[in-house]
């Protein structure tokens, strides 16, 4: 897949996501890169802004790779807090 340039740090749905994050967990979160690829670049490929978001625990791609039920809560109300913002 070829690459896609970054989602810009001041686009809408990255300040929403922050803003979100900042409502949700109570704390100041900022655009960074992974070492990996995520279904943003799809996005981001044609031309729409795109931002991901997930907490993780310090299992990732191991052989005891999980995630807590209380992260995945919280970033489903991360995610409600982005769709439903109203501009």
């Amino acid at each position: 897949m070829p690459s896609a340039p970054p989602t810009a740090a001041d686009a809408p749905v990255v300040q929403a996501l922050m803003r979100a994050i900042r409502e949700v967990y109570g704390r100041e979160a900022g655009p960074r890169g992974i070492g990996g690829g995520t279904v943003a670049a799809f996005f981001r490929q044609k031309g729409l802004p795109a931002a991901v978001w997930m907490t993780v625990t310090q299992t990732a791609h191991q052989p005891n790779e999980f995630c807590l039920l209380s992260n995945l809560l919280g970033d489903a109300r991360v995610l409600a807090h982005v769709f439903l913002e109203e501009e």
